[in-house]
């Protein structure tokens, strides 16, 4: 199993070198795609030669504007640049196998992490099978952890949600935690760390069924790799999915 942080990203195809190829290819939709304004936004998943489980998303008239764009610019386009920049900041994502554009429709091919769960499922497991308190403070850590990576570099996900966060953790005497994030394509750059950290890392807290202690635990680890304190981290108040789930799982208790 390769766990490599950083690979090499394919450059943009605007020249149909294999826009055909990954056009055409076949699989079953994630979704039902998403059709708007004579245009239309969905996903499929495929294998490659080699077994391995890869999501194409396909886009037609699917366009943002900005200053930058007045014009418009296909998403698709958008999201890839958020992976060369997370790529370029040392936050683990999935494999971009290609991305290209011809005319008014677009391709990012991605190939899934293997061994990945969300944190969502992780978290849900945990719960049910009594994980260790020490476990459950390993992965906080290097959720915190990649966070303030990302943020360092003034990138902003825009969603944290714990569906969005990968987690692999290997058990053995110490749990060794590997994170990554997915669904970019809401990602931006912000002025100043502090104007990311303050906008993603409260997501978690409030579109996670994580506990009380346990954030408090999380934010605590991420104001020390972050290097200052942010005490707006500490006034939000408990999460209703939390709030929905509490009576159902046994409260951990988390190591300080």
């Amino acid at each position: 199993m390769s766990l490599n942080l950083i690979t090499t990203l394919p450059k943009l195809d605007n020249h149909n070198e294999n826009f055909t190829y990954w056009w055409n290819k076949q699989g079953e939709w994630v979704e039902t795609p998403n059709e708007r304004r004579g245009g239309f936004s969905g996903v499929i998943k495929t294998l490659n030669k080699q077994g391995e489980i890869l999501y194409i998303k396909k886009q037609e008239g699917h366009i943002y504007r900005s200053l930058l764009y007045p014009f418009g610019q296909a998403t698709i386009r958008r999201e890839y640049n958020a992976y060369l920049a997370f790529n370029k900041a040392k936050v683990r994502t999935p494999q971009v196998i290609y991305c290209g554009q011809l005319g008014k429709k677009a391709i990012l091919v991605t190939k899934a992490l293997a061994n990945f769960i969300s944190f969502k499922e992780w978290l849900s497991n945990a719960r049910q099978a009594n994980t260790q308190a020490a476990t459950i403070s390993a992965v906080l850590d290097s959720i915190a952890n990649m966070l303030v990576q990302l943020h360092k570099n003034h990138l902003q996900h825009n969603c944290i949600y714990s569906k969005h966060i990968f987690v692999n953790v290997l058990e053995r005497q110490k749990a060794t935690v590997h994170t990554a994030l997915l669904d970019l394509e809401k990602s931006r750059k912000r002025l100043t760390a502090k104007q990311a950290a303050l906008h993603d890392t409260p997501q978690i807290r409030r579109h996670s069924a994580i506990s009380h202690t346990e954030w408090l635990y999380l934010a605590k680890q991420y104001e020390m790799y972050f290097g200052s304190p942010l005490p707006k981290l500490y006034q939000l108040p408990p999460t209703p999915l939390y709030l929905n789930t509490q009576t159902l799982y046994q409260h951990t208790k988390i190591i300080d």
